[in-house]
């Protein structure tokens, strides 16, 4: 199912956007069984228009359709690129075929991004500063440059008249939009989109970019704008839940911690898997939940979700040809890449030949700047009662110490 044509989101504004259930992977790495919306918007004043972003080359027949039912391409006057990825940006060259006279609306950074990746020479209004304004006739575009929303191109694009943020990837999600629907007052499921889709976009876009979120709702505030309506470049348009959706954003950028420990675990025949047990058992004693995480079933950005608000994890890793075990320092990998380290963690593992890898990791979790509770605890072969015992009262320990330390009594 599709959404066969636009749709309307406040008069003369229009989501002319496309579902994507076809890309496995959003950048090439986070996994989107669910799909997810490239959003784009033409905006139609008395005078003039503006498409305001657009969506992925794969889509580029359907986005050109529903733009043609609403106006002739040749009279779209601007096309305002918020940021420059290609999920908004890659059907732009097509456009600008039917559109040669449009001019496009970019920042300074973007405008050399924009002549890289297409190699056009199109005309174009470099925006600079927060006070640059178009007049469409009766409908008014403001520019607000928010760098870092996640690349340091972007901006955000405000319709004083109706207090509308185009907010591009800030505030989106994953998930398709339901057939015929864009707004959240018309999504039956919208807490799925807010609690579920949207945390699983912060955590796998959005959280290496955590103070950049901050800052900009910051700004947004010391501009004295207000906001009625959200549309983001993913996910829902917001005008019933604005404060909710951001609230939950800012959450995740200044985590209010709760008691919980992730404990993310690779295993190749089980050994490893044998700890998991008695570490919740010691989780759960030390008033905490536990959330486990089979690294070998499960995608990484389930557990970067849950470590969003995750005082502490525990990580369990096998020797691997002398090495850490390769899920989990994939793992490793994207907490350093996504400035995750401000937490309290343990080790564990099981090896049969070669032992070195609950050691090493925990030289590299110390490293990314990881508060280490304990001693690695690396057992050869299947986990004895004693070693299974050893395991609950880490967990107990590292749970007891984390809670302690966010103040979580």
């Amino acid at each position: 199912m599709i959404n066969d044509g636009p749709l309307r989101v406040s008069s003369g504004v229009h989501w002319v956007g496309v579902n994507d259930t076809e890309t496995k992977l959003f950048e090439g790495l986070w996994e989107i069984p669910e799909g997810v919306s490239y959003n784009s918007y033409l905006v139609i004043g008395s005078e003039k228009s503006a498409l305001i972003d657009s969506v992925s080359k794969l889509k580029e027949r359907e986005h050109l359709d529903k733009i043609g039912s609403l106006i002739n391409p040749s009279k779209i006057d601007y096309i305002i690129l918020n940021h420059m990825e290609p999920d908004h940006t890659s059907t732009v060259p097509k456009i600008l075929e039917f559109s040669s006279n449009a001019k496009v609306v970019l920042s300074p950074i973007a405008l050399n991004i924009f002549k890289n990746f297409y190699r056009l020479e199109s005309e174009t209004v470099v925006v600079k500063g927060d006070d640059v304004k178009i007049d469409l006739g009766g409908k008014t575009l403001r520019f607000i440059q928010s760098p870092w929303l996640h690349w340091p191109d972007t901006m955000c694009t405000y319709l004083v008249e109706e207090k509308m943020l185009f907010s591009c990837d800030a505030f989106g999600s994953f998930k398709r939009l339901p057939n015929g629907s864009v707004m959240d007052s018309d999504i039956e499921n919208i807490d799925q989109y807010m609690d579920g889709a949207s945390r699983k976009y912060f955590a796998g876009v959005f959280s290496g970019q955590r103070e950049w979120v901050l800052k900009a709702v910051k700004k947004i505030e010391d501009l004295d704008i207000e906001i009625r309506v959200l549309a983001p470049s993913h996910g829902p348009v917001y005008s019933v839940n604005v404060k909710e959706i951001i609230i939950r954003w800012l959450s995740w950028s200044r985590p209010n911690y709760v008691k919980k420990v992730v404990v993310p675990f690779g295993s190749m025949y089980g050994m490893t898997a044998k700890f998991v047990e008695p570490i919740i058992e010691g989780i759960e004693e030390a008033g905490g939940k536990a959330i486990t995480f089979n690294l070998s079933e499960k995608p990484p950005i389930d557990v970067l979700a849950e470590m969003l608000d995750a005082p502490a994890l525990l990580i369990g890793t096998p020797t691997y040809e002398r090495e850490i075990f390769p899920k989990v320092k994939q793992l490793l990998n994207l907490l350093e890449l996504k400035k995750l380290s401000d937490r309290s963690v343990g080790v564990f593992g099981s090896f049969g030949w070669s032992g070195e890898a609950p050691r090493k990791l925990a030289e590299q979790l110390a490293v990314l700047g990881f508060r280490l509770v304990g001693n690695p605890l690396a057992v050869i072969g299947r986990p004895t009662q004693e070693d299974l015992k050893k395991a609950k009262e880490l967990a107990k320990t590292i749970a007891e110490t984390a809670f302690l330390e966010r103040g979580l009594q």
